[in-house]
């Protein structure tokens, strides 16, 4: 823990200095832009759409390292349809956004800005055009759908190179070797996909490699950078009108112990908690510091941006694209049912927030004759952690060089009231960890920390006081990539998906090579390979092949 709370502290720090040296010098910061590619411009609804950002400093013209947090809108001609959050490291990023059920057909465009150069100007704004096609419902989007008397596919021309240069070779009914070639003359870094050619991407369009580069207009400055992970605006009001301006609220997330925060609410009732990003959907828990007995309603404000953008092209729709959409909506069910995401790749993840290199002592009660109670088990087995009298109140306590106030989570979650922790039945406890040393939680310092954690992590079902309450919380997305390589556990799978490889994060040196095998389907036709990307000067290469599973 000393060693990451220095780095971080150091980071915030140089963040800070070198904001107060360019308000003195009347300079502000450089523009970041976002670019944002996709594994394919076709889905139905309930599909992985898989992503890989690009973000880049508009002065240098090299990756940013400032924001750690993108957003994408997507957005129809009806407006904002939804927002999404992928996480960056160093200007690079990926995700998986699971298209919803109930969005209608029609054409939407993604639009990927940081919260630094996020604000809505007066000007437009362009990014990647993509059509999704709903299987289940019937509803479509406003005015941006348009019923063709007869498709007109726009005519394939074959392999499209621009310094990449891929080449499909022969399988072996299980997967294909796929070598793609750096030609550029320059190092490049590229995202790869492999998906079903099927009639309904034929006949909805083509493939514009050109989307990848292709935002235009300016986004305008706002306050707030999110330099270390994603930062949670929210609102805090008494239930019956009371105030909150000046009080300290604690955010934390249930069965995670590396999701611990707070902030002081503001005059205007809003706290900003600014995270290491929070991963993925889950239950948030708020807390308002002070009289336990005083509810409170807890809001958490959106980032997303009302935008103008430029016009989005009407998605035609034909009767030859039914028996199409029926398969591709089939073999989407299918894989919503049958593919877990621990096929899947996780991306480098964010160190945790108090575990790094801090000492810890780890109690895995299983491993010890029970006692009746907590409070025997804390003072027969484990070290440093003890329980003392204050008054009527039953207080934890750490002993070690200081004999302070230790911060107590349950399932993650800070609880000011020990009793209720230590009248748990110790049966539905798990683990104790107890960490001896001083963590600081904004400006309030804690002398040593214990964790405990319940077999069900649903903190062992006690009562929530007033000033507590529980909010759904949807995260940055986990940086996900489909690549294969699981063996037998794909095997054992039924695989139906429409993109069968991705591979967000590639980086090619000039002349070099990249390869891999891609994974076969349970079903068979045409598949193309599909490389883009920029080069170091942020020109685009892309190049694409294909191949045909009989």
């Amino acid at each position: 823990m000393a060693v990451r709370q220095i780095n971080k502290g150091m980071k915030k720090l140089t963040f800070i200095f070198v904001a107060v040296i360019s308000l003195i010098a009347g300079t502000v910061y450089a523009q970041e832009k976002v670019y944002v590619s996709t594994d394919k411009d076709c889905y139905v609804a309930g599909e992985d759409l898989w992503y890989s950002l690009y973000c880049r400093d508009g002065a240098s013209g090299e990756y940013s390292h400032l924001s750690d947090v993108a957003y994408l809108q997507f957005i129809s001609s009806d407006g904002v349809a939804a927002l999404h959050k992928g996480a960056l490291i160093d200007g690079r990023g990926c995700g998986r956004f699971k298209i919803p059920l109930d969005l209608p057909t029609g054409n939407y465009m993604i639009v990927a800005y940081t919260a630094h150069y996020g604000g809505d100007a007066e000007g437009e704004y362009k990014g990647k055009v993509i059509s999704v096609f709903n299987t289940l419902v019937a509803s479509k989007v406003k005015d941006g759908v348009v019923t063709l008397a007869e498709a007109s596919p726009v005519a394939g021309g074959g392999a499209a190179v621009k310094g990449i240069v891929v080449e499909a070779g022969k399988g072996d009914g299980k997967s294909v070797p796929v070598k793609v070639r750096n030609t550029s003359g320059a190092p490049v870094h590229v995202n790869v996909s492999v998906y079903h050619n099927d009639e309904l991407a034929k006949l909805s369009g083509s493939y514009n490699s050109l989307s990848l580069l292709c935002r235009e207009g300016e986004f305008q400055k706002v306050e707030g950078v999110e330099y270390a992970g994603e930062t949670v605006a929210v609102r805090v009001k008494g239930k019956k009108g009371e105030s909150a301006a000046g009080k300290y609220v604690f955010m934390s997330g249930i069965g995670n112990t590396d999701d611990v925060y707070m902030a002081k609410v503001g005059n205007d009732g809003v706290a900003l908690l600014h995270t290491c990003s929070i991963m993925g959907r889950r239950d948030l828990v708020f807390e308002v510091a002070g009289d336990t007995s005083v509810a409170y309603n807890v809001e958490i404000m959106q980032k997303g941006y009302a935008r103008s953008v430029v016009q989005i092209p009407l998605l035609g729709l034909d009767g030859q694209m039914e028996k199409a959409l029926k398969e591709r909506g089939r073999r989407m069910q299918i894989s919503r049912m049958f593919v877990p995401d621990t096929l899947f790749d996780m991306g480098k993840m964010k160190e945790k927030m108090f575990e790094g290199n801090t000492p810890r002592l780890v109690y895995n009660l299983d491993d010890y004759t029970r006692f009746q109670n907590l409070e025997e088990t804390l003072r027969e087995y484990v070290k440093y952690a003890r329980v003392r009298k204050d008054g009527e109140e039953s207080k934890i306590k750490v002993i070690w060089e200081e004999n302070g106030r230790p911060l107590v989570l349950l399932d993650g979650v800070p609880v000011n009231d020990h009793s209720a922790v230590l009248a748990l039945d110790q049966h539905l406890v798990k683990q104790i960890a107890v960490y001896p040393v001083r963590y600081m939680l904004n400006h309030f310092m804690y002398d040593g920390i214990v964790s405990f954690i319940t077999y069900k992590g649903d903190m062992g079902g006690i009562k929530l006081p007033k000033n507590m309450s529980v909010v759904e919380f949807d995260g940055v997305s986990w940086p996900l990539a489909l690549i294969g390589g699981k063996g037998d556990l794909w095997e054992s799978h039924p695989n139906f998906m429409s993109t069968i490889y991705w591979n967000p994060i590639v980086e090619i040196p000039a002349g070099g090579e990249f390869e891999f095998s891609c994974t076969l389907p349970q079903y068979k036709g045409e598949f193309n390979i599909v490389v883009e990307g920029v080069d170091q000067a942020w020109n685009e290469v892309y190049g694409t092949g294909g191949f045909e599973v009989k």
